[in-house]
């Protein structure tokens, strides 16, 4: 075999090596994204102002319940992003008891960064950030 025959064959093993992985998929990066995780904000989070937060998720809807003043958290998931209500004891009423949340899940669903405000209007009052717990 001369050097032109093995260049050829080189290449035709090379050629039909990524028509193979083309076709079964091979060296595909696969991402999973939010919406491909229904229930991605489902599970048991710490966070570092209000303590533990236990969510439950159900489509898009998403109701918690967090540590501090037996806290109520009920929102609504688009994308990576979970908007909606807090409310806390005594009253869960806005404005002193109740607010807005606007939370944000990381890439790799295992964390995520929001922030929060009292009542439904104005600037923000603070951030709510959550690790999920095992």
């Amino acid at each position: 075999m001369n050097k032109h025959q093995s260049c050829r064959m080189l290449i035709a093993i090379l050629l039909i090596m990524v028509l193979v992985c083309l076709s079964t998929g091979c060296g595909q990066v696969y991402v999973v994204s939010h919406e491909e995780d229904p229930k991605v904000w489902e599970g048991d989070w710490k966070t570092e102002q209000w303590g533990k937060l236990y969510l439950f998720q159900e489509g898009n809807k998403v109701t918690g319940e967090y540590e501090h003043d037996n806290g109520k958290l009920v929102g609504a998931v688009s994308g990576g992003t979970l908007t909606g209500t807090w409310s806390e004891a005594p009253s869960y009423s806005p404005p002193d008891d109740a607010g807005d949340v606007e939370l944000t899940m990381s890439p790799g669903g295992n964390s995520f960064s929001g922030r929060w405000r009292y009542g439904s209007s104005g600037d923000w009052d603070g951030t709510w950030n959550g690790v999920r717990t095992p």
